[in-house]
């Protein structure tokens, strides 16, 4: 019995020490997620900016 118990605590604290790694990746990808969303929307808005400007170009080669 007593043998089986420090197994037991050995299994406990291996696995306390994974949740706790794994809580910190967790934090790690969110911010990254983050990170990427932000990019992704600066990215879109200059795009959109460019095919503003593009068409403007467009709009001002026709009238001449």
């Amino acid at each position: 019995m007593r043998k089986q118990t420090g197994i037991l605590r050995k299994q406990y604290a291996f696995l306390l020490a994974e949740s706790t790694e794994m809580r910190k990746q967790t934090g790690i990808l969110r911010k990254q997620y983050a990170f990427l969303l932000t990019k992704s929307t600066e990215m879109k808005k200059q795009y959109v900016f460019l095919l503003i400007e593009l068409d403007l170009i467009k709009c001002a080669s026709e009238q001449w």
